[in-house]
C-alpha cells in the first residue's frame, strides 16, 4: 500500500510541474506579445522644398483628363439645370431645386464598390498582378448592382416622403411666372416625378463608374473624359429638343441624365474591353475574394461619403427653413452656390482619385516612404489650383448667380456665400488627399469617427442651432449656416494632416492578397 501511494504521488508531482512549466512558458509568450509593440518608422526628410512639388507632370498628366472629365459631368447637371431654371420664366426652378437635392444625397452609393475598385486594382497593379484586375472588375460589377438596385426600389416607394424633407409642398401647386395659370397641381407631385426619374441614373452610375475605376487604375484617364465630352453633347441636344422643341412635360426632362448615363455604360465598356485584358481571366472572373477586398476598402469609404451626404442634406433642411412667406429663394440660391463651387472643387476630386491611385500602388510596391511622399505632393498641388481656381470663381460669381436665375439674392448675399464657400474648399484639399491615402494604404476606420463627429456639428447640429435656436433667418441666416459648415473640413484637416505626417497610418497597411 506504501509503495503504490508513493508512486501515485510522484506521477501526480511529475503532472503539475508539467502543467506548471506549461502555465509559465504560455505567460512568458504572453508578456512578449505585450511588449511587442507596432513600431512606427521614421520617414526621411522630404528633400524637395515645401513650396515646390517635386512631379508634378505625373501628377498633372493625370489629374488633368480626369479634372476636364468631371468639368464635363459637372456641365452635363448644370445644363440641365438652366435650362429647367429659364424654362418659362423659371416657374419649375424651385420644384427641381428640391428633387436635385434629394437626388444629390444618395449620389454616393454607385461610388461604393468603384472606390474600392480603384484602390484595390491600384495595389494589384503596384504587385505587378494587373491581370487580376478584370476580376476586381466584373465581381466589383455585380456587387454594386446586388446594393444598389433594392436602395432604388426603396427610395422609390418613399419618394414622396423624401422630396416632402426637403420642403416640396403637397398644397401649394406651381404656376406661371404671373401666377394665372396652375402649370402642375403640387409642386410635390412635380418634385416627387423627377426625383423619381433621375434616380434611375444611380444604377448606371453603379455600373460605369466601376469601368471607369478600373480605366483609371491603369491611368486611362483620356479615354473617361472623351467618354463625358460625347456624354454632355448628347445631353445638350436632348435637354433642349424636351424643353424647347416638343411639348413633352417638363418633368421628363429629367430622363436625360439616365439616358446620357446608359451611353456612358457602352462606352466605358468598349474601353475596358480595348485596353484591359479580360481574356486571360476566362470562366474565372467573379472572385469571392476581390468581392470581399473591394467591400472591405469601399464600405467604410462609402459611409463616410453617406454620413456627409445624408449631413449635407440636413444642411439643406436648414436652409429650407430661412424663408418667411411663401416662396424659398434661399433654397434656389444654396443649390445654384453649390453648383457653381462644384467648379472650384472639381480639380482636387481629381487630385484625390490620382492620390487613390498612386498612393495604393506605391503600398501593393511596399514603398512606405513613397506613398508618404506623393500624398504631400498630391496635397501641396491641390492647395495652389483651388487657390487659383477660389479666386476665378469669386471674381465671377455674380454673372453665374444671374445665369442660373439667382438675381434678386446674387448681390450681396450670392457672393458672400461663395467667398466662404472657397473657404471650405481650401480646407477640403486635405480631406481630397490626404483622407484618400489614408484610405489607400487601409487607414479606414478611424477617419469615419472623425468624421462623424466633425460632420454632426458643422453640418447638422450648428446650422440647426442658428436657424431653429437663434432664429437667425433669411440672408444672414444663409451666411452664418455656410460659415458653420466650414468647421468641419477645418476640424477635420487639422487630425489629417497630424495622422499622416506622424505614419500612424503604417500599422493599418494592407496588401491584397
Amino acid at each position: 500500500m506504501g509503495m503504490s501511494e508513493t508512486k501515485e504521488d510522484l506521477k501526480k508531482t511529475k503532472k503539475e510541474l508539467v502543467v506548471v512549466e506549461k502555465r509559465k512558458d504560455s505567460e512568458h509568450k504572453l508578456a512578449k506579445i505585450k511588449k511587442t509593440k507596432f513600431e512606427i518608422e521614421p520617414f526621411e526628410k522630404i528633400k524637395t522644398p515645401f513650396y515646390k512639388i517635386s512631379n508634378p507632370k505625373e501628377i498633372f498628366g493625370m489629374a488633368i483628363p480626369i479634372f476636364i472629365q468631371l468639368l464635363f459631368t459637372i456641365l452635363i447637371t448644370q445644363i440641365n439645370l438652366i435650362a429647367i431654371n429659364n424654362y418659362m420664366g423659371g416657374a419649375y426652378a424651385e420644384g427641381t431645386s428640391k428633387s436635385v437635392l434629394a437626388y444629390n444625397t444618395l449620389q454616393f452609393v454607385p461610388s461604393l464598390i468603384a472606390t474600392g475598385t480603384i484602390i484595390v486594382s491600384g495595389n494589384l497593379i503596384g504587385q505587378g498582378r494587373k491581370e487580376e484586375v478584370s476580376r476586381v472588375i466584373v465581381t466589383g460589377l455585380l456587387v454594386n448592382l446586388s446594393i444598389m438596385l433594392p436602395i432604388f426600389v426603396i427610395i422609390t416607394i418613399l419618394s414622396d416622403t423624401i422630396v416632402s424633407w426637403v420642403g416640396a409642398s403637397s398644397s401649394q401647386p406651381i404656376t406661371d411666372i404671373n401666377g394665372q395659370q396652375i402649370l402642375e397641381p403640387t409642386e410635390l407631385t412635380y418634385a416627387s416625378h423627377y426625383y423619381r426619374y433621375t434616380n434611375i441614373n444611380l444604377i448606371m452610375m453603379s455600373i460605369y463608374q466601376v469601368f471607369v475605376a478600373g480605366l483609371q487604375a491603369f491611368k486611362k484617364s483620356k479615354v473617361v473624359t472623351i467618354g463625358t465630352m460625347i456624354a454632355n453633347v448628347i445631353d445638350l441636344s436632348l435637354i433642349s429638343i424636351i424643353l424647347y422643341g416638343t411639348n413633352i412635360p417638363p418633368v421628363y426632362s429629367s430622363l436625360v441624365l439616365p439616358i446620357t448615363g446608359l451611353f456612358q455604360i457602352f462606352f466605358m465598356l468598349f474601353m475596358c474591353l480595348k485596353y484591359i485584358d479580360f481574356k486571360v481571366n476566362k470562366k474565372r472572373q467573379l472572385s469571392w475574394n476581390y468581392a470581399k477586398e473591394t467591400l472591405k476598402t469601399g464600405l467604410p469609404i462609402t459611409i463616410e461619403m453617406g454620413v456627409w451626404n445624408l449631413c449635407n442634406f440636413g444642411t439643406s433642411v436648414a436652409i429650407g427653413q430661412l424663408h418667411i412667406g411663401t416662396g424659398n429663394e434661399w433654397i434656389i440660391l444654396h443649390r445654384n452656390a453649390n453648383s457653381i463651387g462644384q467648379y472650384s472643387s472639381a480639380f482636387i476630386q481629381a487630385i484625390g482619385t490620382v492620390t487613390a491611385v498612386f498612393v495604393s500602388r506605391k503600398i501593393g510596391e511596399k514603398d512606405k516612404q513613397g506613398a508618404y511622399e506623393i500624398a504631400l505632393e498630391c496635397w501641396k498641388a491641390a492647395i495652389y489650383v483651388t487657390l487659383i481656381s477660389n479666386i476665378i470663381m469669386i471674381a465671377i460669381s455674380y454673372p453665374l448667380l444671374l445665369l442660373l436665375n439667382s438675381k434678386d439674392t446674387a448681390i450681396p448675399w450670392g457672393v458672400s456665400v461663395l467667398t466662404i464657400f472657397s473657404v471650405k474648399i481650401l480646407f477640403d484639399t486635405v480631406n481630397m488627399t490626404l483622407l484618400r491615402a489614408l484610405w489607400s494604404v487601409g487607414d479606414l476606420w478611424y477617419p469615419i469617427l472623425v468624421s462623424f463627429v466633425t460632420m454632426g456639428i458643422g453640418m447638422v447640429a450648428l446650422p440647426f442651432i442658428l436657424v431653429k435656436a437663434l432664429n437667425i433667418v433669411e440672408g444672414p441666416g444663409l451666411l452664418c449656416v455656410y460659415s458653420a459648415v466650414v468647421v468641419d473640413p477645418f476640424l477635420r484637416s487639422i487630425i489629417y494632416v497630424n495622422r499622416w505626417l506622424k505614419g500612424k497610418w503604417q500599422k493599418y497597411i494592407h496588401i491584397v492578397k
